[in-house]
């Protein structure tokens, strides 16, 4: 099918007359050069595929057009004729602007390949350009409803083609209001300008295949669920950066040990992508390997560290190794250039962090002996974050912290001088079992999680991953 595509000028060549287009003036040269540089601009920063639609759909209004359409072929799908009957099961990605109801009827009904000349298309691997809207229709009556409804006159179709000559990767169909021409030079400059989107597909495609087995793994390593333990709540978010950074290295744990105890982990591997994810894999890993053999967090932490000093890495990571023993309520962690865990009741009854780092970020030195502290875990308990909940670029670390604690505290229904509504005020004393499921039920763990991720993470698309484990006595 390669043979039979049509070449392709560049974009460059073909801008000259992108004014022929817009059926006005030729573009001079340096009108060409400021369009050609928008509109590659535009293509270099779009990840996804629907970013490559958004800022294709964006550029060809400036011709014109007031319907623009893409129907992208599956890559595990087959081209009619050439493995079946036409008409055969075929996925397809439909992307279009505007969006009526007619165009949903008319293009997502079952078997459909989008507008009706997208067959025509991908089998010959040609441009198709309609003067009018008779002129489709003439091939294509089915498809007046969509016309009428759309006010179409005059229309193209061109192969969306990616690089390599491996064959169209779709349709892009462009529609205009009134009748119109197409001469050569705007034939070649729609030509040119579809075979950019083209790449860009291309390479979205690829961008959304790696992100696709990052997620999945990244998933894969994710507690599939959380350990029930009699005596204590649980509860755990995840939340992905922006698409714009990539998924990272974050991750938490919780499994209960021989004994009983039950062990905790937090961390937060540096960098995004494949090597975040792998290396996070096996942190998460060997952290729950070492606890299951008996080793203390100091002793986890210590060894993860050497692990991965001796491993020639230039990825470092942070965490926060805990155990849990659900009898005593005994609390101890070890902390290695992480972020503070939360107490949710501190002394006085208020959020306060525990602010113990017993040593630098993981992979930093290969022989330091990292140290550990100990608690008696009172009231709602406390939360292990990463840094991508409190992290900001435009905002000090220490104003963040205090945000998470301040929210944490209005969520908890406790005020700036630590009350609580019961009038009871945990303390750091050692506590018996009633007071301290007393304490507990004044906060339930789960909407506290959501209400601090909705106040502090926010709705929009986040500077990094989110992770946040929360514990409690119960």
């Amino acid at each position: 099918m390669a043979d039979r595509h049509e070449s392709v000028p560049t974009l460059g060549a073909a801008l000259d007359d992108a004014g022929r287009c817009r059926g006005g003036r030729s573009l001079s040269p340096l009108e060409a050069s400021l369009e050609l540089l928008d509109f590659t601009d535009g293509l270099s920063t779009a990840l996804t595929v629907e970013d490559v639609a958004r800022v294709a759909f964006g550029t060809v209004t400036r011709l014109g057009v007031t319907f623009a359409g893409m129907v992208l072929f599956e890559e595990d799908g087959d081209l009619g004729p050439r493995g079946g009957p036409p008409g055969a099961p075929l996925r397809t990605r439909v992307i279009t602007w505007p969006r009526p109801p007619a165009v949903d009827r008319a293009w997502a009904a079952p078997g459909s390949w989008g507008p009706a000349v997208a067959t025509q298309v991908m089998q010959t691997g040609r441009a198709r350009f309609d003067t009018s809207a008779a002129r489709y229709l003439r091939d294509f009556p089915d498809r007046a409803e969509v016309f009428a409804e759309l006010g179409i006159e005059a229309c193209a179709s061109l192969p969306v083609v990616a690089d390599g000559g491996d064959g169209p990767l779709g349709v892009l169909l462009l529609a205009w209001p009134e009748p119109r021409q197409f001469g050569p030079d705007c034939q070649a400059f729609l030509r040119a300008m579809a075979s950019a989107y083209g790449r860009a597909i291309g390479r979205a495609r690829r961008y959304e295949r790696q992100m696709c087995t990052v997620e999945t793994l990244q998933r894969a390593i994710l507690p599939q669920q959380l350990p029930v333990v009699p005596g204590v709540q649980l509860t755990a978010r995840y939340l992905p950066a922006g698409r714009d950074v990539g998924l990272g290295g974050d991750w938490y744990d919780a499994t209960v040990l021989p004994d009983g105890t039950l062990a905790l982990a937090v961390g937060d591997v540096g960098g995004h992508g494949l090597r975040a994810t792998a290396l996070m894999a096996e942190l998460s890993h060997s952290a729950r390997a070492y606890a299951l053999h008996g080793l203390s967090p100091a002793a986890i932490t210590t060894q993860l560290s050497a692990n991965l000093a001796g491993s020639g890495s230039e990825i470092l990571a942070t965490a926060v190794i805990a155990q849990l023993d659900p009898a005593t309520g005994r609390f101890s962690w070890s902390c290695a250039g992480h972020p503070p865990p939360l107490h949710l009741a501190g002394e006085g009854g208020r959020p306060r962090y525990l602010p113990e780092v017993h040593g630098p970020m993981l992979g930093v030195l290969s022989d330091h002996r990292y140290g550990q502290s100990g608690l008696r875990l009172a009231g709602p308990g406390l939360l292990l974050y990463t840094d991508g909940l409190v992290e900001r670029r435009d905002v000090s670390i220490s104003q963040r912290l205090e945000a998470l604690a301040a929210s944490a505290a209005r969520v908890a229904g406790r005020d700036s001088s630590g009350r609580v509504p019961s009038g009871r005020v945990p303390s750091e004393r050692a506590l018996d079992r009633a007071d301290i499921a007393a304490a507990a039920a004044s906060t339930d763990l789960d909407q506290l999680c959501d209400a601090l991720l909705a106040e502090i993470a926010g709705p929009g698309e986040r500077e990094d991953d989110v992770c946040v484990l929360g514990v409690t006595l119960t």
